[in-house]
């Protein structure tokens, strides 16, 4: 049974992973049919299709034979051209200080303003001089307070509009800064979007969001502080954004100049070929099981935080050689690493079950691979898990 347990999270595990990518995809991989795929078999279209005649069907499969050996080719190329792009990827994921700066469009400052949050001299003033040096996250937090449903009226009936970054966060409030400020940090560091994972964006932030509000819940009963839960988190998905994006945007500069390579060299067919590449989620798949982890870690401890503690989680988690909360306890890994298992490993099974993925018998074993006992059901069961509860006060501040 231990065996089948272990078993049955790696598919799951790996069905979870397809599915952040592509939920379609997912849902093939679990053997079921995806809408468009009933829509299909509905239409008439698919009707005529069963009424072939031998002759067509004998067509068809002649057909097939030639697009599998069309497959084989550009599997070939596929292979090859990953061949130069994968090297090029991993030294660049290896340059902490250049993803930090240049793909996350982080500051230090970052690091100083998640410790302040959390002290009992957090003061508007001490968060105006960090956030002043990260212009997507003041343009952010200016953008949020003037939503509609946060607009007041003056006397006159007219709406007020909140300008200086001052005002804005006097208006927010400390209490609930501790919560938006993490949130708006780890939503600015998600993927691009593409065509080829049509469902990153939305399926990654779920996946971060829900493991923050989870870990959160969870710290108490774990002796662990519960802004420590909710920043871990969080944060723990910055390794696969990371990833997505330098696979994409290197994806895409790397065709180009092999496809400029291969016109010089008067290879038109190899041109081709490379020219109908897409993206693959198999590579983008690869290297997060192979590198995410070690990116995250590596980021949060550039941010070089002296108050937020929870670098060793991070750490520890790149120990992590057995998705099952077997090894955590057997290796004596950090209560922090522990608990972000528990909270992805609950997430996961919420994602999945959302969009019946996971049978209820599966879901048992599968809860209990990533350390989840009935006491942590009941605790979770009664959060949002995708959202933040921020108490905005009625009153405005003055312009200041």
């Amino acid at each position: 049974m231990k065996k089948s347990v272990s078993q049955l999270a790696g598919v799951y595990n790996s069905r979870f992973e397809q599915m952040l990518l592509s939920l379609d995809d997912a849902i093939i991989l679990a053997g079921q049919k995806t809408e468009a795929m009933k829509m299909m078999e509905d239409s008439e279209q698919a009707e005529s299709r069963r009424k072939l005649l031998m002759v067509e069907e004998l067509a068809n499969k002649q057909r097939e034979i030639a697009a599998t050996a069309e497959n084989n080719f550009m599997h070939e190329i596929e292979a090859d051209f990953h061949r130069t792009l994968v090297p090029d990827l991993e030294k660049r994921f290896n340059d902490i200080e250049d993803l930090f700066y240049n793909v996350l469009d982080f500051d230090l400052a970052i690091g100083k303003l998640l410790d302040i949050l959390y002290t009992e001299s957090c003061s508007i003033s001490r968060l105006v001089s960090c956030i002043e040096q990260v212009p997507w996250l003041e343009k952010n937090l200016i953008k949020f307070v003037r939503q509609p449903k946060y607009r007041r009226v003056d006397s006159q009936g007219h709406p007020i509009i909140l300008k200086t970054l001052h005002s804005a966060l006097s208006f927010i409030g400390v209490e609930s800064l501790r919560s938006l400020i993490p949130v708006l940090i780890a939503k600015n560091c998600m993927p691009i979007h593409s065509d080829f994972t049509p469902d990153l964006q939305k399926h990654l932030w779920l996946y971060t969001i829900g493991t923050g509000n989870i870990a959160k819940a969870l710290a108490e009963k774990r002796g662990i502080r519960p802004h420590f839960g909710f920043n871990l988190g969080l944060l723990s998905t910055i390794g696969r954004s990371i990833i997505a994006n330098v696979y994409l945007r290197s994806f895409d500069d790397k065709l180009r100049e092999r496809i400029i390579d291969a016109r010089k060299r008067n290879n038109p067919n190899q041109a081709k070929a490379l020219a109908s590449l897409k993206p693959s989620h198999k590579y983008i798949l690869s290297l997060w099981s192979k590198h995410a982890a070690d990116i995250n870690a590596g980021i949060f401890n550039f941010l070089k935080c002296k108050w937020l503690l929870i670098g060793m989680g991070f750490e520890d988690y790149t120990s992590i050689q057995s998705i099952s909360y077997k090894f955590l306890e057997e290796h004596n890994l950090h209560p922090l690493t522990k608990l972000l298992f528990n909270a992805q490993g609950y997430m996961q099974f919420k994602m999945m079950q959302t969009h019946k993925l996971m049978s209820k018998e599966a879901s048992m074993l599968y809860l209990r691979n990533f350390g989840i006992k009935s006491d942590d059901v009941a605790v979770v069961t009664k959060i949002n898990l995708t959202g933040i509860e921020l108490k905005i006060t009625e009153s405005l501040p003055e312009e200041s």
